[in-house]
């Protein structure tokens, strides 16, 4: 009597993972493994895996793993009919409840269904299902908005207690690391971060010739009457550098005139952006303004700044007054341009021409400068599918995309045509049928560059055999 073993075929799967926070150690390895028991249990084979380590769930913004997941899933050929998730939550935190909904929907309506295997209620498509899987979404949300609402209370309370809450820092400012009795530990080198979640972070002048360049920009700037692109060109001139080593530029001139920190007070909570929301500002009410050190310079002279930088914004000038200092400007130089108007202290800056006069030769048109424009030729008008054809041509010919190899593209728009038309150069990769992100580019470059060393090294085997049959 004989037996015949029957091997059943297991279903091919993809696993997606994600975790919120590089301080989740072990979170992608607990995914990988519960993922791994369910599809022991289910007859699923793990053929492929998508992951999102340390990005938030909350938008598909930054989540490269998802985004890379859909994308292959609609450009179709995938070899898995399943995708295998943790729960509802790894999916994603999304405040509006069909985002995510739409993206299950691309994923079944391409034939690959999403099963969410730490979940009780199975992701049949069932009315029961269906209320379950819906509850999961608005419960996932509502803990990322109670956890920014945690996170945005306890950040307002460190900072009436002097402590910094983040972001970059004016020249001539330190960062002092205390431990939790407020003892001092040592100062933070640009880069470095506490250690230790008790630890905390106050604000300290910086040295004695730091102190002394603010000084002198701030007596520059007021006294003077010199414009922050020329500080910036006389800083670089004599050799001083900015935070960080860095090289001066207007901006960070304006940095230095701006902070409240030049006088001593920290002040927070001037923005917000919760949930990945576009940034607000916020009523000077809800400011948060404390004294955090002796000030740097007198408070006369700072608000003396902030008068004069108030009056170097575009819209304090009127459009006479305006064209009145360009003809000036250009009876001195005899030209005009980008870079001599920012120079120019009695002048706003060309931004400010152009968004007054709609554009910067309009501006030297009404001042008698001609310039030396040349008319550009009109171009043909290209059709969405036309562009994306493009993208997919360069995509052909070297193995990845990018904004420069549009531009550079003769028979192409530029790289803006296509942000204004699909949103972003990601979104027209992505309608063009596949995800180009720079790990991506640089492992297509490392295989083009193996396939040409490989068919060098055929040429080279080939014509030795050659010369020699036709030596002999």
């Amino acid at each position: 009597m004989s037996f015949e073993l029957q091997l059943v075929p297991r279903v091919r799967a993809a696993q997606y993972l994600r975790m919120s926070t590089e301080h989740q150690r072990y979170s992608l390895d607990n995914q990988t493994a519960a993922i791994a028991e369910y599809a022991e249990a289910r007859g699923y084979v793990i053929t492929q895996t998508y992951k999102d380590a340390g990005k938030s769930g909350v938008s598909l913004r930054g989540r490269q793993g998802l985004r890379s997941l859909i994308s292959d899933v609609m450009a179709g050929g995938v070899d898995f009919s399943t995708i295998l998730v943790l729960d509802v939550s790894r999916w994603g935190r999304f405040q509006d409840t069909d985002e995510p909904a739409h993206y299950e929907f691309l994923c079944r309506s391409a034939g690959v269904n999403v099963q969410y295997v730490g979940e009780l209620f199975e992701n049949d498509g069932s009315m029961v299902s269906a209320i379950l899987k819906n509850m999961k979404r608005v419960m996932a949300g509502e803990y990322s908005r109670e956890l920014s609402v945690k996170i945005s209370r306890a950040q307002m309370r460190q900072a009436r207690l002097g402590f910094k809450q983040g972001g970059n820092i004016p020249y001539g400012i330190r960062r002092l690391l205390v431990d939790e009795d407020r003892e001092p530990r040592f100062y933070l080198a640009p880069g470095q971060r506490k250690g230790l979640n008790t630890d905390r972070i106050l604000f300290a002048p910086g040295t004695a010739e730091e102190i002394r360049v603010i000084r002198r920009i701030f007596k520059m700037f007021v006294d003077r009457r010199t414009s922050m692109l020329s500080i910036a060109r006389i800083l670089n001139e004599e050799g001083i550098p900015s935070t960080g080593g860095e090289i001066w530029s207007a901006s960070r001139v304006r940095t230095v005139l701006s902070s409240e920190l030049m006088i001593g007070y920290y002040v927070f909570n001037r923005t917000s952006r919760r949930l990945h929301r576009p940034l607000s500002q916020n009523p000077e009410e809800r400011w948060i303004r404390v004294r955090v050190m002796d000030p740097i310079i007198s408070t006369s002279l700072f608000q003396r700044a902030q008068a004069e930088l108030a009056y170097k914004r575009g819209y304090c000038y009127a459009k006479p007054e305006m064209l009145k200092n360009l003809k000036r400007l250009y009876r001195e130089k005899k030209s005009l341009s980008v870079a001599v108007i920012d120079a120019c202290p009695y002048t706003p800056c060309a931004a400010s021409y152009a968004a007054h006069f709609g554009s910067l030769h309009h501006a030297y048109e009404l001042v008698g400068y001609e310039g030396n424009r040349t008319p550009r030729n009109k171009r043909p008008y290209f059709s969405d599918e036309a562009l994306l054809a493009g993208i997919r041509q360069i995509h052909e010919k070297h193995g990845y995309v990018t904004i420069a190899l549009v531009n550079s593209d003769r028979s192409l728009p530029a790289a803006k045509i296509f942000t204004d038309r699909f949103g972003s150069m990601s979104a027209a990769y992505t309608a063009a049928g596949f995800p180009t992100t720079k790990s991506e580019s640089i492992s297509a470059a490392r295989k083009r560059v193996s396939e040409r060393f490989k068919a060098s090294k055929q040429l080279d085997v080939v014509k030795p055999r050659t010369e020699r049959q036709a030596g002999s």
